[in-house]
């Protein structure tokens, strides 16, 4: 027995409704817009350096294992101390600009 398609006539609600209309969704979006709202009214050159990516070069290199190990460690570490993610690649570029000098 083949069972019939639904009647889905009685659904006036849009689809996109419910991939874009979660409440929390609406409070993320909402904080954003007045996070960028007001960095790009305080100053507007900032506001474009910031949502400007900047291009990447990928790099390999072998350190040995107690340096590696060092700078997993320091990344979990300032991680936790911060509350905001730390990665590996954010202390190297860290280290490398005071190295150089660049901004």
């Amino acid at each position: 027995m083949i069972k019939s398609k639904p009647d889905i006539k009685s659904f006036n609600k849009d689809p996109n409704d419910f991939l874009e209309g979660g409440e929390a969704d609406k409070a993320l979006t909402k904080s954003r817009a007045i996070t960028d709202k007001t960095i790009a009214e305080e100053n507007p050159a900032q506001a474009m350096e910031a949502f400007k990516p900047e291009p990447t070069v990928q790099k390999l290199f072998r350190l040995r294992w107690d340096i590696a190990n060092a700078l997993k460690l320091g990344a979990a570490q300032e991680s936790a101390k911060t509350g905001k993610r730390v990665t590996e690649t954010d202390i190297i570029q860290q280290l490398l600009k005071k190295h150089y000098g660049i901004k």
